[in-house]
């Protein structure tokens, strides 16, 4: 085929495409929209008027993900709960199309309507669906819209969709929020407090409620960190108390804990109160006037020692800023650094450094503990690590007589215990430099000079 043939092949495989997708899909989508009983798309739908049996709920979005019950009373309310009401209601297909509702509205349940909901768009009228008795002869109901002369038929399950109460469709947690949106955290108790910054997509900064140079900064663990949001989020209330404007008679006038979280998007930090009187735990989001009883669990998860949340990685350097890695032993050094995309030195090989990393981000202590004190005699050897911010950090690695590895970070304040054969990942070279059998995974003694680096083909 010639490179002629080719392009105009291309080209009209090209207009093929633009065609479907500004053309073919919008108008199929548009034709599918036409076919639903509701003509509103469900991201516009504000505010939603809901009457059932059970009473009158009225709700109010806040914004694209969140809405508000504000009757019969004032809350958050289920953000999914309510988008599976709208997805309910606003994908209604009527099964078919009769007349006369306005002649006699009540032979068909209109005079007493089972469900009425209201839908209210800026720029549009508001919408209003009745449904009415069920059909005899079928499995369906009978609907019409803003009071109409039209009757639809809707299948019956729709009903049981759209009954929902007040009770049904409250935000049932403390809180509704992504954890990805979650900036910062601070934590406020009777055991002290601490604050928790994010640095980047997976990667946090704890730090003490002092003045930082008190402590310096330790780097956090992201799942231990989010583990903390998992009580607010998802676990649900027993019981709710509507209305309340004396915090006194549940603790909340003197929380155990106080957490307040900056998030994404929110002008100002959520703040979240917890107390814990016997077996019962009371807490509510500031400024509202909803207690939620709760498991009294969640006081020690929201506000647990800082230790615990520390990353167990020793080396906890940010791969990006990376631009050296330095083994130092009884006075001699290895050392990688960044050339261009990767890394060479030490002599080693491209295979050699891979391992390196591969092994050093692996690298994970059994138990992180605050360093008391300068840990007895001398380091086996060190390792530092250099570049941008979060990835310089200097450990020192201490045999242990019954194996094992004691690394201490005196920078941060920290000791990592490590199993003795945490370190049988790493290439021959480097265990061979820094004097660690490979088959036992511990020290030679220490006098024993390091081996010199095998030579390679790297520059």
């Amino acid at each position: 085929m010639s490179p002629r043939v080719t392009l105009i092949l291309a080209a009209v495989v090209a207009l093929v495409a633009v065609y479907i997708f500004a053309v073919d899909r919008p108008q199929a989508r548009r034709a599918e929209i036409a076919t639903h009983l509701i003509q509103l798309q469900k991201a516009d739908i504000t505010g939603v008027s809901l009457t059932t049996p059970a009473g009158t709920v009225e709700l109010t979005r806040t914004d694209a993900t969140h809405w508000e019950i504000t009757r019969p009373f004032d809350t958050p309310a289920s953000s999914f709960s309510v988008s599976d009401l709208l997805d309910a209601l606003t994908g209604i297909v009527p099964q078919r199309t009769l007349s006369g509702a306005d002649r006699d509205p009540a032979t068909y349940g209109f005079n007493a309507p089972t469900v009425r909901m209201t839908l209210r768009s800026p720029g549009k009228r508001p919408v209003t669906v009745d449904l009415g008795k069920a059909d005899p002869v079928g499995s369906a109901l009978y609907a019409r819209l803003d009071s109409g002369s039209t009757v639809y038929l809707v299948d019956s399950s729709v009903k049981d969709a759209l009954s929902k109460s007040a009770a049904d469709l409250r935000q049932k947690t403390l809180a509704d929020f992504a954890n990805t949106d979650v900036q910062r955290v601070r934590v406020t108790s009777s055991m002290g407090g601490f604050v928790i910054d994010r640095t980047g997509p997976d990667r946090w900064r704890i730090e003490g409620s002092a003045p930082p140079h008190a402590r310096p900064a330790w780097p956090a663990d992201d799942f231990k960190v989010t583990d903390m949001f998992f009580p607010l989020t998802a676990s649900e209330a027993k019981h709710f108390h509507d209305g309340v404007t004396d915090l006194g008679p549940y603790g909340l006038d003197h929380p155990a804990v106080t957490v307040d979280l900056t998030i994404k998007g929110r002008p100002e930090p959520l703040r979240i109160l917890v107390a814990q009187a016997g077996k019962v735990a009371y807490g509510m989001v500031g400024g509202a006037h909803t207690v939620l009883e709760l498991d009294p669990s969640i006081v020690g998860k929201l506000a647990p020692a800082p230790i615990t949340l520390v990353s167990t990685h020793v080396l906890p350097y940010n791969p990006l800023n990376l631009t050296a890695f330095t083994w130092r032993r009884n006075g001699q050094t290895l050392e990688i650094r960044r050339q261009g995309p990767g890394f060479t030195g030490g002599r080693l090989s491209d295979r050699d450094i891979s391992d390196m990393f591969s092994a050093m981000n692996l690298l994970d202590a059994d138990k992180v503990q605050g360093l008391a004190s300068p840990a007895a005699g001398t380091p086996s050897f060190e390792i530092q690590t250099d570049g941008g911010e979060g990835a310089r950090y200097t450990v020192q690695f201490y045999a242990q007589p019954k194996g094992g590895w004691i690394a201490t970070d005196r920078a941060l304040g920290l000791q990592y215990v490590v199993a003795s054969n945490s370190l049988d990942a790493l290439p021959t070279t480097i265990k061979e430099f820094l004097g660690v059998s490979p088959q036992a995974g511990k020290p030679t003694p220490a006098g024993n000079a390091p081996q010199k680096p095998r030579p390679s083909h790297n520059p």
